[in-house]
């Protein structure tokens, strides 16, 4: 992987497939905690990155972290994973923009989002988990 060119289709299939399969398990009732677990990180990624970008991206990826929120929420007194009603559009959409920010990004830059996020959630140690 070339950090500062494009990311190739292959390595686009590679980063985006994952998140759709959890998304997917999540949206049936089948998801665990490692799937929600694969959309913060796409989504958290997605913040970072939006913030660079425009104010409708980030507002796009702060419904989805609310949504992922919620989410966990739901888990640890239920048990079970899954989505409420206006969470699975609100997480579909920002995994869209996840996916259109890959496009856009160099792996560079969503390598350094990744580091960002990172960076938050060790200086927000220990905290309560949440998405965002």
């Amino acid at each position: 992987m070339n950090k500062l060119q494009p990311f190739t289709p292959a390595e686009l299939l590679q980063l985006e497939l994952p998140i759709r399969v959890s998304f997917e398990a999540l949206r049936t009732g089948s998801g665990s905690e490692r799937d929600w677990c694969a959309l913060a990180a796409a989504i958290n990624v997605t913040i970072i990155r939006s913030r660079a970008i425009d104010p409708l991206c980030e507002q796009t990826a702060n419904a989805a972290s609310d949504a992922l929120v919620r989410m966990w929420h739901r888990a640890q007194s239920t048990g079970r994973w899954g989505f409420d009603g206006p969470g699975i559009s609100d997480v579909e959409l920002g995994i869209d923009l996840h996916e259109q920010l890959c496009r856009l990004s160099t792996p560079a830059q969503m390598l350094d989002a990744m580091r960002q996020v990172l960076a938050i959630r060790a200086s927000n140690q220990p905290q309560e988990r949440r998405a965002a």
